[in-house]
């Protein structure tokens, strides 16, 4: 039995997450298959890399249209701003759903800040630079050092 990575997805999964990876990025990958986008990372990018899982309440989940598109965002808070942002959209997606974010890396695979917020939100607008009242949104509740996994990330709504 092969214990890849690779090996928990169908070679069709495989197919589409390869078309995936070079035609949307590393966030459709994500949603198709989480283990084909295990096997992207490099070793530099894998030790830095933040993992976890979005989930929603069952009685949230039908606030979710099939038209949102979630959207993963690390960064680093520095005095009201949010620096070294990176986003990851997700265009079709079902929770609960895993994921891997990485912040940038220099050339001898060090991050610019120690530590990140790992925030998820939906989004049904398109403008990802803000969270309208209808969205739902989940983040950490501090920066978190790099390389930390098992995070979870529980979808709320921004207005009660």
């Amino acid at each position: 039995m092969d214990a890849s990575p690779r090996s928990t997805c169908s070679p069709e999964i495989r197919s589409r997450a390869a078309a995936a990876r070079s035609a949307a990025g590393l966030a459709l990958l994500a949603a198709l298959c989480p283990a084909a986008l295990a096997d992207t990372m490099t070793s530099k990018t894998d030790a830095v890399a933040f993992r976890g899982q979005v989930t929603v309440t069952p009685a949230l989940a039908a606030r979710i249209a099939p038209d949102d598109r979630l959207v993963l965002k690390l960064y680093h808070p520095r005095d009201g701003a949010e620096l070294d942002a990176k986003y990851q959209i997700i265009p079709a997606f079902v929770l609960p759903i895993d994921f891997i974010i990485a912040p940038a890396i220099d050339m001898s695979g060090r991050t610019k800040w120690p530590r990140y917020v790992v925030e998820a939100f939906t989004d049904r607008d398109g403008d990802v630079t803000r969270v309208r009242g209808d969205e739902l949104l989940a983040r950490t509740a501090r920066p978190l050092p790099v390389g930390s996994s098992g995070i979870a990330l529980r979808l709320e709504p921004t207005r009660p």
